[in-house]
């Protein structure tokens, strides 16, 4: 089975345990035009589209930057020395991030890691373990870098740390969100009763949000039987109220 299918497949089967109220089901991954799963339960069958909720592309494609550097930076020091570190770099947001060179950035990383270990290296407890900072660095993309090292782990891990606002729930982006799928409707109904749209907010900064209880001030325009919002972070299902233009059977509120 493709990661993307394995992928959807475990995030929905994180929810569907409060979707269905707990009752034994089975659960079918079909090729397209039909929803990306089939749930038969008590004789009917149920399909659930699923999507991710991101509102913000260009948090999206800045991650995606930030997760190549260091991955180019690790690369560049595991050349040199294998040590199965921990470092954390923290960027600077304010960048612009439209113009990078990230191969350059990636060697400005690599280069303070091997300097500042090198710095340490005539500690006692340098084979054992040692934890470094490195504060307000003159570099238009970093802000500091944390590197720590223990004889317990094994495993290197380079993470970006980003800082950023959390926004409310996009509400406009939901809707169009829920207007692109519903079109999609007839091909997902040839081979189930009913469908469902459940829209995944995943945790990360360019899919993390506050003020969902805010969304019950709103009705959606949806052409799907139940409209969900599954918050991956804390498990919750938050269903939406919706409203059918043309107050199919298939509108739910």
């Amino acid at each position: 089975m493709p990661n993307k299918q394995s992928r959807e497949l475990y995030l929905l089967e994180r929810f569907l345990p409060a979707l269905l109220e707990n009752q034994p089901y089975t659960v079918l991954q079909p090729a397209p035009p039909l929803p990306d799963a089939i749930v038969e339960i008590d004789g009917r069958k149920i399909g659930i589209e699923t999507t991710t909720l991101i509102a913000n592309g260009e948090i999206s494609r800045r991650e995606g930057d930030q997760d190549k550097i260091l991955n180019e930076a690790q690369k560049q020091f595991e050349k040199q020395c294998q040590m199965p570190l921990h470092v954390s770099v923290s960027f600077a947001e304010s960048a612009n991030w439209h113009k990078i060179n990230r191969q350059q950035i990636a060697s400005f990383v690599t280069d303070i890691v091997i300097r500042s270990i090198s710095e340490v290296k005539e500690l006692a407890q340098y084979k054992s373990y040692f934890s470094i900072r490195k504060d307000r660095l003159s570099h238009d993309y970093i802000r500091s870098i944390g590197i720590s090292y223990s004889d317990k782990l094994t495993i290197p891990c380079w993470s970006p740390i980003t800082s950023f606002m959390v926004p409310d729930a996009p509400v406009d982006t939901i809707q169009s969100i829920i207007s692109r799928k519903s079109k999609n409707l007839q091909g997902y109904l040839s081979g189930c009763d009913e469908v469902w749209l459940l829209l995944l907010e995943t945790g990360s900064p360019s899919s993390y949000y506050d003020g969902f209880d805010k969304l019950n001030e709103h009705t959606f325009t949806s052409s799907f039987s139940r409209t969900l919002i599954g918050r991956i972070p804390n498990g919750e299902v938050i269903e939406l109220q919706t409203q059918s233009v043309t107050n199919s059977p298939e509108s739910h509120s």
